[in-house]
């Protein structure tokens, strides 16, 4: 039989690269588990209706995850490596209030990247983000997070202060024939005389720094226990100077709560507005429904919620962190007033 014709090179004599990938933009991009973290994917287009960037991740959150790298098991149910488990890189999207401060501060990330989303990426059957815009999510954070981590493992190094003399005029040759003499020509001395003194400064100065940096590193090799736990004070109060997302929690069957994995975007929306009272910061119980009745009196605090197309909802929170929705309230206990565009999951009063 024939054989097959080779491939036609390119004009060089060399085969010409695969051409380069381009994510489609009407549609997201298919990022299969075994190429999450190679490379960054970009949203396709209508994917938000507000501007969103991963955010600078804090020091306290890349020293958690440089020592406790995230991942998931995937076990294969069936082919040739059936049974057989394999770790997956991913970015956390949901805890309990008993994990750490970084995986929290993580997962509030994720709620404020829900809450930026269209309805084309929500599923309007649960109000779950759904998996495609997902997966591009956990995979775009965790390359965004492992650069962060390389940028912090090596700093640029500083090279040591040095000195150049100042040029110095040569002295003049002496006529040919002629033996050479230094009383003939004294400022050869001197030129010699500063040239040596120069290099005994240098000499000093290199010795001076050589010692004051091995103390340094001594002394930090000494202290480094004190000053990770100084650096993380530090972040504490960073952290509580700045606009935290709450951590929005459901009761299960059994009366315990639980992290709330997909509240309703609006909820999401509201609760990650940064002008909402810091008294919402923490952890709240989302709503049961909505009540036609005005908000209870022991209400500690409630905001005025008006989306577009929508009638007005008021949000109050009771002392035992648990949150009511209504459609009015007294005016005493609003405490703010917040404003949104449309969102078809707002809920709305059943007469």
């Amino acid at each position: 039989m024939p054989l097959e014709p080779l491939p036609q090179q390119s004009p060089r004599g060399k085969n010409s690269s695969p051409p380069k990938h381009q994510c489609p933009t009407s549609d997201p991009c298919p990022v299969r588990l075994s190429d999450i973290g190679k490379r960054y994917h970009s949203f396709p287009k209508g994917t938000f209706k507000a501007r969103f960037a991963p955010p600078v991740l804090p020091r306290f959150v890349l020293a958690h995850f440089a020592s406790h790298p995230s991942t998931w098991t995937w076990v294969t149910k069936d082919g040739p490596n059936k049974g057989k488990s394999f770790q997956v890189p991913t970015t956390p999207i949901t805890c309990d209030k008993t994990a750490p401060k970084a995986v929290r501060w993580m997962v509030a990330v994720f709620h404020s990247y829900k809450a930026h989303l269209n309805p084309v990426a929500i599923d309007s059957d649960n109000g779950r983000v759904k998996q495609g815009w997902l997966r591009l999510y956990q995979n775009n954070m965790y390359v965004h997070l492992r650069g962060q981590l390389k940028a912090r493992a090596s700093p640029k190094r500083a090279s040591p202060p040095t000195t150049k003399p100042p040029p110095t005029p040569l002295p003049a040759c002496p006529k040919p024939g002629s033996a050479p003499s230094t009383t003939a020509n004294p400022s050869l001395e001197h030129v010699l005389a500063e040239l040596q003194k120069e290099l005994a400064d240098l000499r000093e100065k290199f010795t001076n720094y050589i010692s004051s940096h091995e103390a340094c590193c001594a002394r930090n090799n000494h202290s480094s226990a004190k000053s990770s736990e100084a650096k993380d004070d530090l972040d504490d109060d960073d952290q509580s100077n700045s606009h935290s997302p709450p951590i929005l929690y459901i009761t299960d069957s059994e009366g315990a709560g639980v992290p709330d994995p997909n509240p309703p975007t609006w909820l999401a929306t509201a609760v990650a507005n940064p002008d909402i009272p810091p008294i919402f910061q923490g952890v709240i119980f989302s709503p049961d429904r909505l009540s036609n009745d005005p908000l209870p009196r022991e209400s500690i605090s409630a905001v005025k919620l008006i989306f577009v197309g929508a009638s007005p909802l008021y949000l109050g929170l009771l002392r035992d962190r648990s949150l009511v929705l209504a459609t009015s309230a007294s005016r005493e206990v609003v405490d703010a007033t917040l404003r949104f565009p449309h969102d078809p999951s707002v809920p709305t009063a059943r007469h």
